[in-house]
């Protein structure tokens, strides 16, 4: 498996770029460029990353919801993804992600309607959408998984897979985000085995981080970092390297590029006392 993550730490030029991931120990990571560069930043960037045998991990569409009730934000959205689903496959990238959407003000905010039919077929429809007007070739469109919006588990991606229907439409695997219970917590191994024999060859990028259930009143779930936290980490790097020896698998969500540096550190040395490395 190749680990890494994104560059949170300002950088000049494509050479900086992949001299801190580099530093940090990536062999993956998020590309930082979208469609508004031009061929030629985009190309330097590649091949700075290629000289440092680091691979594009995703394209992120971030911050786009597909759901919106807005008429205009829904296709602005919609059009935004469709772009950097296209720069995706232009350079190759495993898959582009975004989240399904919400019929909130906020793009990953949760909605009351999360679970319901009509969510589902509107999501399987933007979806369906997206790839029909790109049809890629080289990558995949994905939906990471979210605690309150789909997919929020291994059979609700199953059943996303089923209803889209699509070849260009994978799996990004976040497993902690489905972690949304004190169940899912304390039997968050039987959760990652799932996901992996449920989905397999289909998960083209993983995201890696913990979890901890705080005290506070009434279920209070946070992320921290790799180590820190209650997720069983052992279950997902066995599973991902037999899924797939190249898969990128990404830390993410940190502030701080030393927390980066040191994260790798720690999942380099657990690959090596799992004897994966």
């Amino acid at each position: 498996m190749r680990l890494g993550g994104s560059i949170v730490e300002p950088y000049t030029g494509p050479d900086a770029f992949s001299a801190v991931a580099k530093e940090c120990g990536f062999k993956a990571v998020t590309f930082p460029l979208n469609y508004r560069n031009s061929d030629i930043e985009i190309e330097q960037l590649l091949q700075a990353l290629k000289n440092e045998d680091i691979r594009v991990a995703e394209i992120g569409a971030w911050g786009n919801n597909p759901l919106s009730q807005d008429k205009k934000e829904k296709q602005s959205a919609l059009e935004n993804i469709k772009k950097r689903l296209a720069l995706a496959d232009y350079i190759s990238a495993p898959c582009c992600v975004n989240v399904a959407g919400s019929h909130t003000a906020f793009w990953d905010g949760p909605s009351p309607d999360y679970a319901s039919k009509n969510v589902f077929n509107e999501v399987v429809e933007t979806v369906q959408e997206i790839i029909d007007a790109v049809k890629p070739v080289h990558t995949f469109y994905s939906l990471e998984p979210m605690p309150f919006m789909l997919p929020f588990s291994p059979e609700s991606y199953v059943q996303l897979l089923q209803a889209v229907n699509r070849p260009g439409f994978a799996v990004h695997l976040d497993t902690v985000n489905m972690i949304n219970s004190p169940e899912r917590y304390y039997t968050n191994s039987l959760l990652t085995q799932e996901c992996f024999d449920r989905l397999g060859t289909k998960i083209k990028s993983i995201h890696i981080k913990d979890i901890i259930l705080r005290t506070n009143l009434t279920v209070h779930l946070d992320e921290c970092l790799v180590g820190t936290g209650g997720y069983d980490l052992a279950c997902l790097l066995q599973n991902a390297s037999r899924c797939d020896p190249d898969i990128p698998v990404l830390v993410e969500h940190i502030k701080d590029q030393s927390d980066y540096k040191n994260s790798i550190a720690y999942l380099k040395q657990m690959l090596k006392d799992l004897s994966l490395s």
